[in-house]
């Protein structure tokens, strides 16, 4: 009881401190008021999820509201479907480096692999231990923020998610713990606090970015199946070079997990394209545990017109707790890509090398 009364007082002073507190209201340039649409069709390979199809639009200031919607609608042939719809008011992009008192942000996304993988906890993990099963992700988030400066942003997200395991593979290694886990529906609470003097969302070229989040699952907060917390800090860098359009992006993250009852891959994640698990020459979920360092380091260059490159080396090291780090257990990556740029969306091919072998991976926007 006294544990959940903690929860009540820590809620009522973040919508406090959102709400109560006068700011000025956002301005707005001519160019922010400008209708906008950026439209890509799909069609692809990657290393995780074969060939794929689809698309996606982003529509800008359309109800005059500075407001964005986004849609992608993805199938591949490894049996991946991926639907997410985002509305976004003010639009991320629009308020980017701006005062706003307000910002409301809620996304819809369905996610389900008929082949999804597993390979064991810890730094030991073994390739050949891959145990396949269907994993399948229906989530909701909605999210409030407010910029109090033009670069300290606040942000409460409450996130409804249901995960579901099944079609375990028979008589692999892990096929027993998957069955034992199960699924089911587990939504938990985040608190950011970002400081971010970058000139951009969607193509960063100068400046940094500072994150500080926490996550947050209860069962004061409608989760049954779970009960954790997790904090990730999250540095980025961007620094011109030769020139307007040449940049170099770093990024350092740790994130660590603790808690009575956590889901697996709740658990931080190494491996693949995806933002957060950016070890793009190692496979999806390849290594995972309760801690995880990450390093990713990119030159991005200038091809032709909106066609530009980049080359990357990717570092990690996952442990199970802050006494148990193993400096001389981490991996590293290096490879190369392709970016093509849109007025509201960056379209991302990497392609990267490590002992394990290639990863090849598609997907939009930065990986930091």
């Amino acid at each position: 009881m006294v544990s959940k009364v903690k929860y009540l007082i820590l809620i009522t002073l973040i919508l406090h401190f959102f709400f109560m507190i006068p700011i000025r209201a956002i301005a707005f340039s001519d160019e922010d008021k400008k209708k906008s649409l950026s439209v890509f069709p799909i069609l692809m390979y990657d290393t995780d999820i074969g060939v794929g199809y689809g698309g996606k639009a982003k529509f800008i200031n359309y109800l005059s509201r500075k407001e964005s919607f986004d849609f992608i609608l993805f199938n591949s042939s490894k049996g991946e479907r991926w639907y997410v719809f985002t509305f976004s008011i003010p639009d991320f992009e629009i308020r980017q480096g701006k005062r706003y008192p307000i910002s409301f942000d809620l996304r819809a996304e369905y996610d389900k692999f008929l082949k999804y993988s597993f390979y064991g906890f810890g730094v030991g993990s073994c390739k050949e231990n891959e145990t396949i099963f269907t994993y399948e992700r229906k989530e909701l988030q909605i999210k409030i923020g407010r910029g109090f400066t033009p670069h300290f942003v606040i942000e409460a997200h409450y996130v409804l998610k249901e995960v579901d395991y099944f079609n375990v593979e028979e008589g692999r290694p892990y096929t027993e713990t998957l069955r034992g886990v199960g699924g089911g529906f587990s939504p938990y609470a985040t608190f950011i606090i970002r400081f971010d003097t970058s000139d951009s969302q969607i193509h960063p070229r100068r400046g940094f970015r500072l994150l500080f989040q926490n996550d947050l699952a209860s069962e004061i907060l409608g989760n049954k199946n779970a009960n954790y917390y997790r904090f990730t800090l999250d540095f980025r860098k961007y620094n011109r070079l030769f020139g307007q359009k040449d940049v170099l992006a770093l990024r350092a993250l740790v994130k660590k997990i603790s808690g009575k009852e956590i889901p697996i891959f709740e658990m931080p994640v190494l491996g693949g394209g995806s933002e957060i698990t950016a070890m793009r020459g190692y496979a999806r979920n390849r290594f995972i545990d309760k801690g995880k360092f990450l390093i990713n380091a990119e030159y991005r260059f200038p091809i032709w017109k909106k066609l530009g490159g980049n080359i990357f080396i990717d570092g990690g090291l996952i442990w199970p707790s802050w006494s148990n780090i193993s400096l001389d257990k981490g991996v590293v990556d290096l490879g190369w890509g392709l970016r093509y740029y849109l007025k509201n969306f960056v379209v991302r091919f990497d392609m990267g090398f490590s002992e394990e072998g290639t990863g090849i991976y598609f997907d939009f926007n930065h990986i930091f």
